[in-house]
């Protein structure tokens, strides 16, 4: 056939309406590469929209608002309860550190093998919310609010934490996130840090008019209880009756045998025996001890130890002095007795110091003070000092690096033993401290203080100690029961985010 006929053949078959074969598998063709262009697109589309979903899934937007816990018809989002949450990890990442902390989330709580740490984080997390939520409610109730002191207290918790991100190397909502999670903001954060101090100021408003005691239920209480608040005048020398640790060639411990251990405590009796006796001839106890290459220790605090027991012995008296078998714990004691008494020491004082830090050097970048810098620093501070009060109050508002003082001269007041760094207050006790002392105490965590004693209070510290162990009963009691008058909903799809 000619190709004019075949042309001609081609054109009367497509006027019938048919198709032609090669011009259907062309456009085919061209179909099947709009579908694929298509579906790859489409794919690439989908790609795009689950990676910003994620991004925003992460970034804790879209969990942030999610209601956790309902208490007494309040919701609280996920946000508000990972800061409750986070403030109970806390006081465990503390004492563990922040990477077992996270390996401990996953075991067993002791108390109940059914809950994980995690569980018994969120319920105290969840208790500790319930109170605050009954407090702040029974506050409003009662017309209290923070006042412009309390806005400044407010004010200088931000501003610390703050400080502490830009220390740290992050923006201040980073910083948040970093200690909270994701879910965490500046906004939330300061609403639930007001709530705590209205909640707090509420607790101290309520405990000075309601937990208030006579001098007759503070002496009973002491009489009840004075093997805690008493001061002992002793020594005591600990002799350790275990055997030497030993280990196999492979380096494992091996346990000593019944002989071995019956030898050591046997030789600890002997030394112990050896002290005693040269403390009898010539009463000096750190002298026989230290024939030994052993030491005496005068710090002897309650009566729950096998030797504060014999201490706190109602039969005890003045020029006692014995051997003391702790089998338990396979040692002996050599313990002398000088007296008891009553804890009449000042149970509080007020002082200023001025903070100095690495901030109060001029230093490059990355360098870090060392302590004589530092105490330069401190000495050349103090040597501007005029010699008065007003004098310091006006060096500490210019120099201190302490937040918590450094607007108000650098004072602290109604300080209690025990609150301040054993440096700091072992300075305020020294014998014959007296108002307007100065010095200078060093603490590697802190810095250099610059100290200015401004004096005692009048309350003896066992009368202290014993008023606040009553208050401290009863406002556990009542708080106890602030929690337990407030009803928790658990909301699982927000739980679920938090921690």
């Amino acid at each position: 056939m000619s190709a004019s006929r075949e042309k001609k053949k081609r054109q009367e078959f497509l006027a019938s309406g048919a198709v032609d074969p090669k011009t259907a598998r062309a456009a085919e063709q061209r179909a099947a590469e709009r579908k694929s262009n298509i579906l790859y697109g489409t794919v690439a589309v989908l790609f795009i929209v689950v990676a910003a979903a994620l991004l925003v899934y992460n970034s804790g937007i879209i969990q942030r608002s999610q209601t956790a816990v309902t208490i007494d018809g309040e919701k609280y989002t996920v946000a508000e309860t990972s800061y409750y949450y986070n403030q109970v990890c806390s006081s465990y990442a503390s004492l563990f550190g922040q990477e077992y902390l996270q390996t401990l989330k996953t075991q067993p709580h002791p108390t109940d093998e059914t809950k994980t740490y995690d569980d018994y984080f969120k319920e105290s997390a969840i208790d500790n919310m319930k109170y605050i939520h009954a407090a702040t409610t029974a506050a409003e109730a009662a017309n209290l609010s923070l006042d412009s002191e309390d806005q400044e207290t407010l004010k200088a918790n931000v501003d610390s934490m703050k400080s502490t991100a830009k220390s740290a190397g992050y923006s201040y909502g980073g910083y948040l996130k970093a200690v909270y999670g994701s879910t965490m903001t500046s906004s939330v954060f300061e609403s639930c840090l007001k709530d705590q101090l209205l909640a707090s100021k509420y607790a101290s408003d309520y405990s000075e008019k309601n937990f208030v005691y006579t001098e007759d239920e503070i002496l009973d209480y002491y009489n009840e209880n004075k093997d805690s608040y008493d001061l002992i005048d002793g020594a005591y020398v600990s002799i350790d009756g275990t055997p030497e640790a030993k280990t196999d060639a492979d380096g494992n411990a091996v346990e000593a045998t019944d002989a071995e251990k019956a030898n050591a405590m046997a030789a600890a009796a002997e030394t112990a025996q050896a002290i005693l006796d040269a403390y009898k001839a010539n009463k000096d106890l750190e002298s026989a001890a230290s024939a030994h290459d052993l030491t005496a220790s005068t710090t002897i605090s309650g009566s729950s130890t096998v030797y504060g027991e014999w201490f706190f012995d109602e039969a005890r008296k003045s020029g006692d002095a014995d051997i003391i078998e702790d089998a338990t714990n396979g040692r002996y004691y050599v313990a002398v007795f000088n007296g008891r008494e009553r804890d009449d020491s000042p149970a509080t004082y007020n002082v200023r110091h001025i903070l100095v830090t690495k901030d109060s050097l001029a230093l490059p970048e990355g360098e870090e003070a060392t302590e004589e810098q530092l105490k330069a620093k401190a000495e050349e501070i103090l040597a501007s000092w005029d010699g008065t009060e007003d004098g310091f109050i006006k060096l500490a508002n210019e120099n201190s690096k302490d937040p918590g003082s450094n607007t108000n001269g650098g004072l602290y007041e109604d300080v209690a033993k025990g609150q301040m760094v054993a440096a700091f207050q072992d300075w305020c006790y020294e014998d014959g401290r007296k108002s307007g002392d100065t010095g200078l105490v060093y603490n590697a965590s802190t810095g250099y203080h610059i100290m200015y004693f401004v004096g005692y209070g009048d309350e003896q510290n066992w009368h202290y100690k014993c008023e606040n162990a009553l208050r401290s009963a009863d406002a556990s009691e009542w708080q106890s029961g602030l929690i337990e008058s407030a009803s928790a909903e658990i909301n699982e799809s927000g739980m679920k985010n938090v921690g």
